[in-house]
């Protein structure tokens, strides 16, 4: 009897096994139709997992496990965590080559960067690295990812084996993991049994704001040329610690496209690259894209929608340090299944589609090595003689004001492994002066030569008139920079090569006052966490010049003034407050003993002002931009340290907005469009006008500006678009244009993404903090503002001729600059709105425009419109 149980035991066992083993050999001979010879010892991923590749959607964790399993069981794979996400989930790349590779891989890691200028090497393994799932809710690159290091893993094959003995292979699987367990666990959670095709099932429809981003809502595949998040920064480390020659980028799209490949539109490369790139090694790597595709029989497209023009997509950034950024679209399912004009697309088969273009780049790669070395050579010589020819021998950079700012600027350039040198002296140029230990300069002579020109040169004659996103990206106007070209033969001091932290002076004790300069831009990170901590500060109206140690300082509009008597805390809680404050906001306090200034008003004047702490709600939800909210969190968080709460549009009717002295509304817009604020019904709107009435303080940015125009929340004007007229003035004049031409004459009518110049009332509580009237702006949509009817309440103005870098229609052009404002200021009651026709908050690396917004969330409940008779408005 027991040996009958036994064997029937036995026998089910191995009928379990034996479909098991069949299941994994069918979804082998899925992926990889033509392969035969599999390591019986590497486990396969749904041998590991559970679950068929495709059948369900892989969380990270677990992808994570199976990578640490494959370095455990195979010689061929060493896994390392280089970096951790913002929710704290580990960054994995796998190093994947022959085991003999892997003993000396240190040396070929060295070999690769030095034959980058050398001519040596040539023998030496090639470096490529595969990239998915910088969105995390495109998750085919990343499944794809899975089944790639499975194979290269297990394969027998003799073409495998010759790309392990000739490469080193990285593999990046996920780049934005707290995004992609956001999409995961959606996708799974409302995951059918069978599957539901229905494109309207929720399945296939995340909420607000859906698993693309990061956690702060912001698009990772912006940020490599920007280096804000830590995820960002860690990938950009590995990418110099290696340069490989050849960087994927796996991505997908809408459900009704089919597959993309790069080369792109013909017009969408930077001018920056050598054509080559373009014109040659993408056109030799197409033609193995090609048949790859050809062989599955999936269709595709190419040089149509996606271009190259902005460094900090992850499918270009490598462009620019002499390698080739390689883009790859495919037609989502978002889902498991999914119905298509044509026939339901299958995870599985996005899945397939894009592990065939991972093999075919792998294959491509050593196939073009020869090509590849010769392009990065020739890039790099061509960068230093190109530099060489330059009237511009380098370029001068530093807001002695502001150290924190210019520091921020320098650690970016160190990112980009951008020399730079430490001022030797002080430096006049263009009548702007650059002090040492507050400055540097930038030679143009160096092999990254390209990179400085993408941080400081503009552009604004382009081929195109449609951008599918940035136009102009110059740093140096993003963090509003004083700088200058420097044309004579250049002084320099010590190379830069760690990064610079201002080291702020030792606080003394005051028994009368101690002042802050509102000019540093973590200035307001100090107001918040004084404030926070029961302190009274006040801020000054009008410039002054005070005795500070024995000498003259003079302190413009926004000073901070902390009195030491009166405050309801002790004056030894204040020292050791104010010392923690200077210490964790890296800028210095000054002591004064007395209220009688030098010149200009004194302490006590009624033009020095209480600031109150800003209590701010931050609208959300679908029908808001994801992006913007983003930016504004992500400052206030990281930057700051202050808390927002962030309610739900849906929600809004529920809150108490008396708990609140300001409310931020970032733009409409995004993949969840649902109206913008128009959900926002009569009885809120009446609630948000009797708010404003009582003191609030609210600040619109772009089109949530137009919404409170329209809505009437304010008597300002958007500037609106005049239609011209036929001569007999009944109906508007139409002029007749080829369907065809409809893209680029519609697309030229948008403003993309340009630097324009702004003239900014610097007396007014938005401009506090800024020391030149003319300033950078960044415009990414077409919001334009009438001048306020109130002379006093424009604060900033486009000037006349406003382009500084970018594209920008000549008819947009003529309206910006024809008297059209871009920040107005309303009194409603005793509150006020703050409008802005921009983002002053765009990516988080608009440091140069940021105060505008830290202005209007921390001085916004100060202003007051002043009265035409030349009297004041008082602030009851």
């Amino acid at each position: 009897m027991k040996k009958t149980n036994l064997l029937f035991l036995f026998v089910c066992f191995f009928a379990s096994f034996c479909l098991f083993v069949g299941k994994a050999k069918a979804q082998n001979s899925y992926f990889f139709p033509k392969e035969t010879k599999f390591n019986p010892a590497i486990p396969t991923p749904e041998q590991f997992l559970g679950y068929p590749i495709g059948k369900h959607h892989t969380r990270y964790d677990q992808i994570i496990s199976y990578f640490k399993e494959l370095d455990r069981v195979s010689d061929r794979i060493s896994s390392e965590i280089f970096g951790m996400s913002i929710e704290y989930r580990p960054q994995i790349v796998l190093k994947i080559t022959s085991p003999a590779n892997h003993a000396r891989i240190e040396e070929i890691r060295k070999a690769n960067l030095a034959r980058s200028t050398q001519n040596t090497g040539d023998d030496m393994p090639m470096i490529m690295q595969i990239n998915a799932n910088v969105h995390g809710n495109e998750p085919s690159g990343g499944e794809a990812a899975i089944m790639a290091a499975y194979y290269l893993a297990a394969s027998e094959s003799e073409e495998t084996l010759n790309w392990l003995n000739n490469m080193v292979i990285l593999l990046d699987p996920i780049q934005n993991p707290d995004g992609r367990d956001r999409f995961v666990n959606w996708a799974n959670m409302h995951k059918g049994t069978p599957f539901v095709s229905d494109p309207l099932d929720r399945e296939h429809n995340e909420v607000w704001p859906g698993g693309r981003m990061n956690h702060y809502w912001f698009d990772p595949n912006r940020d490599w040329f920007l280096g804000i998040h830590p995820e960002s920064r860690n990938r950009m480390k590995l990418f110099h610690q290696w340069r490989p020659y050849v960087f994927t980028d796996h991505h997908e799209m809408g459900t009704n496209s089919s597959f993309y490949f790069d080369p792109g539109m013909p017009s969408s490369n930077n001018w920056l690259i050598p054509k080559n790139l373009a014109e040659n090694i993408h056109i030799r790597f197409a033609k193995y894209f090609e048949k790859g595709m050809n062989d599955m029989g999936s269709m595709y497209f190419t040089k149509e929608v996606f271009d190259k023009l902005y460094p900090g997509y992850g499918s270009s950034y490598a462009n620019f340090y002499g390698g080739m950024g390689l883009l790859f679209e495919q037609a989502s399912s978002r889902g498991h299944i999914q119905e298509t004009t044509t026939i339901p697309i299958t995870f599985e088969f996005t899945i397939r589609n894009q592990l065939a273009m991972a093999l075919a780049t792998i294959r491509a790669t050593l196939g073009e090595k020869t090509e590849l070395i010769k392009h990065r050579r020739e890039f790099f010589k061509a960068a230093l003689d190109n530099a060489r020819k330059s009237p511009i021998k380098g370029y001068i950079f530093g807001d002695s004001q502001d150290e924190n700012r210019t520091n921020a600027l320098a650690n970016l350039l160190l990112m980009h492994e951008i020399e730079f040198f430490e001022v030797e002296n002080e430096v006049t140029l263009d009548g702007k002066k650059f002090e040492k230990g507050k400055s540097f300069i930038v030679p143009t002579e160096q092999t990254n030569y390209v990179m400085v020109q993408s941080v400081f040169e503009k552009n604004t004659k382009f081929i195109d008139s449609v951008f599918y996103d940035a136009s102009a990206w110059s740093l140096v106007h993003a963090f509003g920079m004083p700088f200058a070209e420097v044309k004579t033969p250049l002084t320099k001091g010590k190379q830069v090569a760690r990064p610079k932290a201002k080291t702020p002076a030792t606080v003394e004790k005051s028994t009368y006052a101690y002042l802050i300069d509102w000019v540093d831009y973590y200035a307001p990170k100090a107001l918040y966490h004084l404030l926070n901590e029961g302190a009274v500060v006040q801020t000054a109206f009008k410039p002054f010049a005070a005795n500070v140690g024995g000498k003259e300082r003079k302190y413009g509009y926004g000073t901070l003034v902390i009195p030491v008597q009166q405050q309801k805390i002790s004056a030894d809680s204040l020292f050791r407050l104010v010392q923690k404050v200077s210490k964790a906001a890296m800028l210095d306090v000054q002591t004064v003993s007395t209220g009688y200034n030098l010149s200009g008003i004194d302490l006590g004047s009624g033009n020095v002002r209480t600031v109150k702490k800003p209590e701010a709600l931050m609208i959300v939800g679908a029908g808001v931009s994801a992006y913007e909210a983003g930016e504004v969190w992500h400052l206030l968080d990281e930057r700051i340290g202050m808390p927002i709460t962030k309610i739900e549009m849906a929600t809004l009717s529920r809150a108490n907005l008396s708990k609140y002295n300001t409310i931020v509304m970032v733009s409409a817009g995004g993949a969840f469009l649902g109206g913008g604020y128009n959900a926002i019904d009569e009885n809120m709107k009446n609630r948000l006008k009797s708010w404003l009435a009582s003191g609030g303080t609210l600040i619109t940015l772009k089109s949530a500006t137009e919404w409170a125009i329209r809505q009437g929340l304010t008597k300002e004007k958007l500037k609106e678009e005049k239609k011209e007229e036929s001569k007999d003035k009944k109906e508007p004049k139409m002029t007749r244009l080829d369907f065809d031409k409809a893209q680029a004459t519609e697309g030229a009518k948008g403003i993309n993404g340009s630097i324009f110049e702004m003239d900014l009332d610097t007396s007014h509580p938005i401009g506090f903090g800024y020391t030149n009237r003319k300033i950078s702006v960044y415009k990414n949509g077409t919001t334009m503002l009438e001048p306020s009817t109130n002379p006093y309440n424009t604060i900033g103005q486009y000037t006349p001729n406003p382009l500084i870098n970018g594209y920008i229609s000549k008819e947009n052009l003529k309206k910006l600059g024809n008297n059209t404002a871009s920040i107005l200021v309303s009194s409603e009651g005793a509150g006020r709105i703050v409008m802005f026709a921009d983002n002053p908050n765009f990516r988080g690396t608009w440091y140069g425009t940021n105060k505008l917004f830290l202005n209007a969330l921390f001085l916004g409940s100060l202003i007051s419109s002043p009265n035409f008779d030349g009297g004041e408005a008082t602030d009851e």
